[in-house]
Parts: C-alpha cells; sequence; structure tokens
C-alpha cells in the first residue's frame, strides 16, 4: 500500500477498517501458542472480531471516556479488546495479568476503570471483572454490525514503577491518533520501523513498550507474529520462518536468544532492525550482536514512559561510543550535580531531559505524585549518567539504587553487567545491603547459568575483581534458583531489595 505524504491523522479502529477493506483475506496476525499451536488471522477478520468485542463491552455498559483495563496474557483477545477501547473512545490500562487480584482492584480503582478485562483465574468473586473465557463467548454471539470509530483521549494509562514499588499511573490527554507512515513522527523511521513489515512480537503486551510497537505495527499493515509466551530458541527460528523484519527485545531476550544461537539454524536474511530497549544492555552482549548481525541492524532507544525525551543509537555509533544509549533525539539533555548545577561532560549526575516538541506531555494521574521539572522545563525521572564530549549520553544507573558503601557511591548495572559476561551467570541483581562497618555492602544475588548445578562464588569474584574497582567488586554473594521477572522478561529489582531475606544466603555467601 503507497503511503501519501499529506495523510492526515486517523484513529486506530478507523486505520483497521481501511487495511481490512484493502486487504481483507491476507494475514494479519499470526499467534504462537505457548502449546505449539499456530493461529492465523486475516484482517478482515481481525475487524469483524474488534466489532464483537466491542459490542460486548458497550452492553456492559461501557461509555466513550471511561477506562477499561486489560489484564490478558498475550494472544488475540489481548489485541482485540485493546483495538475494540479505541473503537469505542475508551482509555485503556495494561497490566500483568500475573498481579494478586487485590493489587489488580487496587490499579483499576486508582485508574477509575469501569471494567477489568482479565485472565479466568484473576476474575473470580468480583462484578467489575469479565474474564477471558466469558468474553470469548460472548463475542462470538455479539451481532456484527458495524460500529462508528471514535478518537479516544487519552488512548492508555502507562504504568511505571515508583521507587515504593507501586506503580504510577500516566496519561498523555492528546487524542488518541496517528499519521499513516508517521505513527510516531520521526522516531519510528529513525529505528527502521516502516509500513508492511512483518513483525515478531516478543514482549507481553501487558507492558507499555511491546503493546505500543504491535499497535503501531498493526496500523502500519504489519503481519504481527505473536508469541504467546517467549521462548528463545523459537523466537529465533520464527525470524526466519516468518521472514520478520523488525523485532523488539530487552537484554534478557537477547542473552537467552544467544545461548541457543548454535542450535537454532537462523540466518536473519530478511531482518531490518534488531531494536532492544526497556534495560541497559551490558557491552559484551551489545558487541556480541553486533557481530552476528552487523552494526546497521542494531538498534537501540532509552526512554520511558513519562515520555520526557529519548535518545537513539545505531550499532555503527555504538563502536565509536560503547556503552552510550545515544544522542538525545528531538530531545535536549543535561546532567545536573546534586545541587541543581550542570555538570560538564564526563561528570556522573542525574539526567535531566526536554522534548523539542510542545505537544501534550504526560502527566500523572495520582494527584501527590508529581514530576521532578526544574523552571526551565527539563525533567528527571531518576537516571544518573554522564554525557561524552560528542553529546551521547551513557546511563549509571538508577539514582534510587545507587549504593554507598563506605563513602563511595556504586551503580549496581555496571556490576551486574560484568557478571553477566560470566558463563555460569544466567541473570543477577546487585543491591546494597546494611552493614555495621561499611554502611551498606555490595550484594549479589545470582541466577546460574541452565544445567549449573553447583556454582563458585570465590570464582566469581575473583572474576569481578579482575574488571571493577575494589569498592564495586560484591562483598557477598548468594544463589537463588530463579529471580522475579515481570511479563516483559525483566527482573523485578526493587522486588529483590526489598525481600532480601528471601534471596541473601540461599547457598552461602563470600566475605
Amino acid at each position: 500500500m503507497t503511503i501519501a505524504q499529506d495523510m492526515e491523522p486517523v484513529d486506530f479502529g478507523t486505520r483497521l477498517r481501511q487495511h481490512a477493506a484493502e486487504r481483507p483475506d491476507q494475514t494479519a496476525i499470526t499467534v504462537l501458542g505457548a502449546d505449539g499451536a499456530v493461529e492465523h488471522v486475516t484482517w478482515a477478520g481481525l475487524d469483524a472480531m474488534v466489532d464483537r468485542v466491542a459490542h460486548v463491552l458497550q452492553r456492559r455498559p461501557v461509555r466513550e471516556g471511561e477506562v477499561v483495563g486489560i489484564g490478558l496474557a498475550n494472544g488475540l483477545l489481548h489485541i482485540a479488546s485493546v483495538l475494540a477501547c479505541w473503537r469505542l473512545g475508551c482509555t485503556l490500562m495494561a497490566f500483568d495479568p500475573a498481579s494478586p487480584q487485590a493489587q489488580i482492584l487496587s490499579l483499576l480503582e486508582r485508574a477509575g476503570a469501569v471494567c477489568g478485562i482479565v485472565e479466568d483465574e484473576a476474575g473470580r468473586g468480583d462484578g467489575l471483572f469479565l474474564g477471558r473465557s466469558e468474553l470469548l463467548s460472548l463475542q462470538r454471539l455479539a451481532a456484527g454490525a458495524k460500529m462508528a470509530d471514535r478518537i479516544s483521549r487519552p488512548g492508555k494509562i502507562v504504568l511505571s514503577g515508583g521507587s515504593t514499588g507501586i506503580p504510577k499511573l500516566m496519561v498523555d490527554d492528546q487524542p488518541w491518533v496517528g499519521v499513516p507512515g508517521r505513527p510516531w513522527g520521526n522516531v519510528a523511521k529513525t529505528l527502521r520501523f516502516r509500513p508492511n513489515q512483518n513483525q515478531l512480537v516478543c514482549g507481553a503486551m501487558s507492558h507499555n513498550a511491546p503493546l505500543t510497537w504491535a499497535q503501531l505495527g498493526l496500523f502500519e499493515g504489519h503481519h504481527l507474529v505473536v508469541m504467546e509466551r517467549f521462548d528463545a530458541l523459537r523466537a529465533l527460528r520464527a525470524i526466519d520462518a516468518y521472514r520478520i523484519q523488525f523485532v523488539m527485545v530487552v537484554p534478557t531476550m537477547m542473552v537467552r536468544m544467544l545461548d541457543v544461537l548454535e542450535n537454532a539454524g537462523v540466518t536473519f536474511a530478511t531482518l531490518e532492525a534488531f531494536y532492544h530497549t526497556a534495560a541497559v544492555c551490558p557491552a559484551w552482549l551489545k558487541k556480541a550482536w553486533i557481530e552476528i548481525l552487523g552494526a546497521d541492524r542494531v538498534m537501540e532507544m532509552y526512554g520511558s514512559g513519562e515520555n520526557v525525551g529519548q535518545t537513539i543509537i545505531t550499532g555503527r555509533e555504538w563502536l565509536s561510543h560503547p556503552g552510550s544509549v545515544g544522542r538525545p533525539f528531538e530531545t535536549d539533555a543535561l546532567v545536573r550535580g546534586p545541587q541543581g548545577e550542570e555538570l560538564p561532560p564526563g561528570e556522573v549526575g542525574e539526567l535531566f531531559m526536554r522534548r523539542w516538541s510542545g505537544d501534550g506531555g504526560t502527566r500523572y494521574l495520582d494527584p501527590t505524585v508529581t514530576a521532578r521539572t526544574d523552571i526551565d522545563g527539563f525533567t528527571s525521572i531518576g537516571d544518573m549518567a554522564w554525557i561524552d564530549g560528542e553529546g551521547y549520553v551513557h546511563l549509571a544507573g538508577r539514582r534510587d539504587d545507587v549504593i554507598n558503601t563506605g563513602g563511595v557511591k556504586v551503580y549496581p548495572e555496571k556490576i551486574e553487567a560484568v557478571l553477566l559476561a560470566h558463563p555460569d551467570v544466567r541473570d543477577v541483581v546487585v543491591v546494597g545491603m546494611d552493614d555495621r562497618e561499611w554502611g551498606e555492602r555490595v550484594h549479589a544475588v545470582i541466577e546460574p547459568s541452565e544445567g549449573k548445578n553447583r556454582i563458585e562464588l570465590s570464582e566469581l569474584k575473583a572474576h569481578c575483581a579482575a574488571h571493577l574497582a575494589p569498592a564495586e567488586v560484591p562483598k557477598s554473594m548468594s544463589v537463588t534458583d530463579r529471580l522475579p521477572r515481570d511479563g516483559f522478561g525483566k527482573v523485578k529489582r526493587r522486588l529483590v531489595r526489598d525481600r532480601m531475606s528471601d534471596f541473601a544466603g540461599t547457598s552461602g555467601e563470600v566475605a
């Protein structure tokens, strides 16, 4: 389909209608089931299902402008429910389906939601919930009449973890529309995202980034290949099998895929963009993927749900600025010291950013939460960083996660990157623990590599000593069978920190 350069913004429901009219029998979505099954849905079939789900919600009743929570696992019903909310002109809030029911109820209450679409096990005993099985049954019986598309304002509520572990709720009140060919301004195309690609969706769409890129893909006519549950080997093989051109991953997925790459038999012949985000990527891991795919296909963006700005870096730029997350993209950035003073290049401080565009902007729903914005309009989300002489940003960790050990500030991400380079380590979280002598001591919680029955902590400590300053070397370590993760594959650092009694000393410590 040719994109006209002067097209006006359209809502996501209308855009789906256009695709369904122009390519009714083409496959819009392929779902790779966790049980090995594969399901294909055409554009016409997706459009019809969205209408049916919208009819179900409308009869509940859900009205234009109201909030609907969606806590479903990856799959066709998740995608159709999101689009049905937008077709009705509603605001959606996606959340982790594995959350306890009490936490889900709290989220829905704080957002003012009138309905929560959830997995069956989460929906028992409360009239606010609409379970998966009930929704599937009702939509099959729903009238097939086409519904008029409305424009949501706002389109979605974004969740972001706070320092207390309680998610912050954020919205952008701009109309939920996009311009065909440029659905996210210049950001998407700079990341080698373009119309009519085949896109692999690896991450859980209960999180903002996978949800955003999946829905932007449908807006741009992508064939989405959606994994119900991430499996590294299956993801790699899907790239060749479905001629994938765009995929978004997080570093945890990159490690898993690298571990099984030798047995995958994948060529990456069609892949145009291997895009990663959401967490700091260790330098050794980034370099490994650049060597595999070539520098031009590896892309990275740093940003946040608060949408205060972003940086973008290509693999080629990264080779000249290893460890960087890129230069500010349509954004101004600076680093401030403890007294708010602007720091020179090379000095670590708190990162402040300001988008060039003055349109919209994210606001917090919770009246007690406010953005840390200075008089010049620069906002911090709590990340520490330094900027080199050419303007490339290098992250140093979260302000709340910095460990003060014996008066020396230590950044956990740096230590974690070194430990992750060791073949015995599958994943790791480094935290500060109360210590009589040091104030805080650096403690590493290790998840061993698959099949590793015994791990030599003294060997890991020696590995750290060879690559880190003395203050950065963990003074103690422990091993756990599995670190807690969210549906996006990211380790729940705060949960580890807050429940150290569950993790410390699991298999002994190293002093």
